[in-house]
This record gives C-alpha cells, sequence and structure tokens, in this order.
C-alpha cells in the first residue's frame, strides 16, 4: 500500500479530557479559523467506548461539520495511533475515509459523515447489509504491498498484543492461566494459516457503531479505524457477522443463520469480483 501523506495540520498540544469541550474548540479554531464563534453549533456524540467526541458546524453552512475526537486516557496501550493516522490517510486515499483535518497528541479532527449508525435490525435489512458487503468489498481490493502481503497477520497480532497488556511480564501473572491463552493463540495460528485465506486490508472492528448509513445517498460508511490492517479476508466478515449481536447488550440469538450468510457472502464476492449482482 502506498503510504501516500495528505497536508494535515499537525499539532503538537494535549487536550486536557477534563475541559475536553474547550479543548475541542480549540482544535476547532485551527481547522476553521474563519468560523465566528457566536455562529458554532456543537453536538456531543455519546457512541464512542473509549473516546470523547464533538462534533461542530457554522449555522451558515451545515454541510460542513468538523468532528474532534479526543482520545480516551489510556487508550494508546491497545491501540497504535501512529498506524491508525495511517490507516486513516490510506483509506482516504482509496475514497474509504473521510478527510483529516488535523492531528493532536491525543485525537483528531476529520470530516464528519451523514448518517445513523447501524442497529442490530437494520443491519439485517437488505439494502443496507448489500451496501456493507459493498463497501467492506471495496477496502479489501486496495492494492497491498509485497511487504504488507508477507505481514503478521493483525488476528494474532492483537491477539498477542492484548494477552502481554493482560498478564504482563511480572511473576505475579496467572501461569496457568497465561500458558493456556497463549497456547490457544498458537493453535488457532496454525488451524488458520491451513485455510489460506487471502491477506486484503481489513477494517477489524466492523461493529454496528462503526458503521453510518446514510439513506438518501444510499450509502454506508465505515469508521474508526484503529485496528484496521492487513488481516484474513475472512476474519472481517467473521467480525462482523459477531458484531450482528451487538455490544451494549450482547444477544448471540441474533448471530446470522446460514441461509443469510451465504445471502449476505453471494453480494459480497460479487462486488468483490467486480461482477453482476443478477440473481445474487
Amino acid at each position: 500500500m502506498s503510504r501516500i501523506q495528505n497536508p494535515v495540520l499537525k499539532v503538537n498540544t494535549i487536550v486536557d479530557t477534563e475541559n475536553a469541550t474547550d479543548g475541542a474548540f480549540k482544535i476547532l479554531k485551527l481547522v476553521r479559523p474563519e468560523w465566528d464563534i457566536e455562529n458554532i453549533t456543537l453536538k456531543v456524540f455519546s457512541n464512542g467506548i473509549t473516546n470523547k467526541m464533538f462534533g461542530f458546524h457554522h449555522l451558515e453552512n451545515k454541510d460542513d461539520t468538523v468532528l474532534v475526537r479526543i482520545n480516551g486516557n489510556g487508550t494508546e496501550i491497545f491501540l497504535d495511533r501512529k498506524a491508525e493516522v495511517e490507516n486513516f490517510e490510506i483509506l482516504h486515499e482509496h475514497n474509504c475515509a473521510p478527510i483529516l483535518y488535523c492531528i493532536f497528541n491525543n485525537g483528531l479532527a476529520y470530516q464528519f459523515i451523514k448518517g445513523v449508525t447501524l442497529t442490530t435490525e437494520s443491519v439485517r435489512q437488505e439494502t443496507v447489509f448489500r451496501l456493507v458487503g459493498k463497501e467492506m468489498a471495496k477496502m479489501h481490493k486496495i492494492p497491498l504491498s509485497a511487504a504488507d502481503r508477507a505481514s503478521e497477520p493483525q488476528t494474532f497480532k492483537l491477539c498477542r498484543k492484548f494477552l502481554k497488556i493482560v498478564f504482563g511480564e511480572t511473576e505475579n501473572s496467572d501461569l496457568k492461566l497465561k500458558t493456556m491463552m497463549y497456547s490457544e493463540v498458537e493453535q488457532l495460528e496454525e488451524l488458520l494459516n491451513a485455510l489460506h485465506s487471502p491477506l486484503v486490508f481489513t477494517h477489524n472492528d466492523l461493529l454496528l457503531h462503526n458503521i453510518i448509513y446514510n439513506k438518501d445517498q444510499e450509502k454506508v460508511s465505515f469508521i474508526d479505524y484503529e485496528y484496521a490492517g492487513v488481516n484474513y479476508q475472512a476474519a472481517d466478515i467473521g467480525n462482523h457477522f459477531c458484531e450482528f449481536a451487538g455490544v451494549e447488550e450482547v444477544d448471540y440469538s441474533l448471530y446470522p443463520d446460514r441461509d443469510f450468510q451465504l445471502k449476505w457472502l453471494r453480494n459480497y464476492l460479487a462486488c468483490f469480483r467486480d461482477v453482476a449482482l443478477t440473481d445474487v
């Protein structure tokens, strides 16, 4: 994948999470210095699990909305923020992400995507799931470099990263549990490698709140690219199916049945292979 850098404002500052609103306004003034503060509307978003998110638009142009995201304290332990910015730029280059305006030490400012997040009901609607498959196929078709194709799949990279966070390097860890968990990851790696699922550029976190549906434009968009990277093509699809069960109140009876999966996959493969959707 090419690493073409867009002209993004980079600011060496940390926004205080205790005064997040004031800090977000300061970032906005750097991105939109011509906006007068009296005519700016602020919306606080609450869907983020670990971050604080603010949306701003000027009353004279509601179509130009700027999001300012302030990362949650401690999230850098398990999230690679440098990789996230690279992913953002790669995805935008291939029309899979909005415009990134500004990078500051503990957050980002970027273009707002109009629409609503999916629900456990809407993700099953035929119009919606076909659009999700189309958007996923577009992301999976982003060209990979030779180095990318030789890299370790995100599945194992993230598993080992999270295990290291949980158990650490201290002798106080539950050695039996630690050994068992690492062993399971190794077994999983052996089994999945044998399947020879293609490596593609994947999102790796397609929970319902990370998928935006714009009914007027008949389009879906993916947001939040902290975990994006090279991974098994099937892993992104399988993860998305798991997310049908929801997050706050998980109900695995909502996991798609075989008939739904086959219908979803036929649509996805038609988009991935650029063939007609007739009878799919």
